[in-house]
Parts: C-alpha cells; structure tokens; sequence
C-alpha cells in the first residue's frame, strides 16, 4: 500500500478529556482488537508523518511510540490542544482529531486539506448545521486568536471565527467530501452499541 503523505501536515490528536459519560478513557477502548486512539492514528499516519497527542497523562500514551504535549493553558479545553500543537509544529497546517471519532477515515482528512483553499481554517458541518471544529484543518495563522481568546477564558473551539479577522471554510455533506455518519463520536456506552461497536 502506497502512502501519499503532505508535507506542510502536522496533526494533533486530543486525548485529554474526562471521559465522565463513558465511564472509562474513550482513547484507551478496544474497538475490534486496537484502541481507538491507534485506530486514530493509523489513519492519520496515512497523510502525515508528524503526530501529536494531546494528554494530561504523558504515560498513558507511551504505547503509540509518539510525542505527548500538555497544554499551556490547563484546563481550557480542545481550543488548548490545538494551541499547544501549533506551538510545537513547525509546520504551517494543523490538522485537529478528536479521539473519539471512529468512522472519521483518510477520505475526510484528506478532502479537508484539499478544501482549505485560501482559508484559515476548513471544518466540516453536517446536515443538522452543527460545526464540527474537533475534526478540522487550521492554519497557524489562527494562533494569535487563539492566543487571544484562550488569555481572555474564551475557549469555545469555534470563537476563533467570531471577530471576522479569519477565514473559515464549511464543509458540507452536500459537497459529497463525507457522510454525516463519518463524524460520530463516542460519548456513552450507549453510543458504542448504536455504531454497532460494542
């Protein structure tokens, strides 16, 4: 199998939540024989070969052979992973994956690069109208909104956008880039008995 990798790519994949409605780490869980943070990562290994994951625990991860960052604003959410891996990166494209999304496949990731255009940022909106900024592509030229927001307690993933400054691109399932289904994400137990995964 041939590996198409994009230089310019650096992803950042988060793995520091609480995990409260799974009742366990949602990263650590065995989905048909791998975890589903190694599921994560097999994928995005199929487009970049710079991977970061981001975790409170620096041990935790040890088993992915892959450099683990903490944020430097603790307990900011999401929106403080991606700054911590834009930091890090000398790369100028970050692509931001939650841990949690096991449909999310090379097709989308890939489809997000090649929509990003002249954008800031190109993030997927499924047909319900929801915003789905843990699985989208961000320039570094979104980091000193970021920077901004995240020393002013603004931590919502998509306040980035809200000043008018950057650019964001929507991607639509309209657009045939992805289905609905492919941005599931796992919160509950319930959830892993709906997507068939339990």
């Amino acid at each position: 199998m041939s590996v198409l990798r994009i230089p310019d790519l650096s992803a950042v994949i988060l793995a520091g939540g609480n995990s409260r409605r799974m009742g366990t780490d949602k990263a650590l869980l065995v989905l048909q024989g791998r975890s589903l943070i190694g599921t994560i990562v097999d994928r995005v290994r199929m487009i970049t070969d710079e991977i970061w994951i981001s975790a409170n625990d620096q041990f935790k991860y040890e088993f992915l052979g892959l450099p683990v960052i903490q944020d430097v604003y603790q307990g900011q959410g999401p929106l403080a992973g991606l700054h911590s891996g834009m930091r890090h990166t000398g790369r100028p494209l970050v692509l931001l994956l939650a841990c949690d999304l096991p449909r999310v496949g090379e097709p989308l990731l890939r489809n997000l690069v090649a929509n990003l255009g002249d954008s800031d940022a190109v993030i997927p909106r499924t047909a319900d109208g929801r915003f789905h900024p843990l699985c989208g592509l961000y320039r570094k030229t979104c980091l000193p909104a970021i920077e901004k927001n995240l020393l002013s307690g603004v931590n919502k993933m998509t306040g980035i956008f809200d000043e008018g400054s950057l650019q964001v691109r929507l991607l639509g399932p309209e657009e045939g880039m992805f289905q609905t289904g492919d941005l599931c994400n796992l919160n509950s137990p319930e959830d892993l008995e709906n997507f068939g995964l339990f």
